[in-house]
């Protein structure tokens, strides 16, 4: 019997999150990661927006521990403008050497609440 391979979670804390946001979010990228064969053993939480140590943490993590799979509730989490967002991605996946996974396309569905 194999065992299920790890994944991370990474959330940021954008305008209009609260943890009840982030339990919520961290359910999602759970059963995202169920789907695709992994188990989500963490989530590293971003808690000041412009700042990136919570992701400096997540990547020394996933080399130290051979995790190769991180799952982001949307792009946005990644950076609030989507070049930088791509960019982010693609950095990460080549830091870890696999891949990253987003549960909701910003397209689709926002993120988080408007902020009134």
């Amino acid at each position: 019997m194999n065992a299920k391979q790890r994944a991370l979670g990474y959330v940021r804390a954008l305008p209009g999150i609260d943890m009840g946001d982030v339990v919520r979010l961290s359910g999602d990228m759970a059963r995202l990661a169920e789907r695709e064969g992994f188990t989500l053993v963490e989530v590293f939480i971003e808690k000041e927006p412009a700042r990136t140590t919570a992701l400096e943490a997540l990547t020394r993590y996933c080399q130290r521990h051979d995790i190769r799979n991180v799952v982001v509730p949307t792009s946005e989490h990644l950076n609030t403008l989507p070049v930088l967002a791509t960019l982010a991605k693609e950095l990460l996946q080549e830091e870890i050497g696999g891949q990253v996974w987003i549960v909701t396309s910003t397209d689709e569905e926002p993120s988080c609440p408007p902020t009134p």
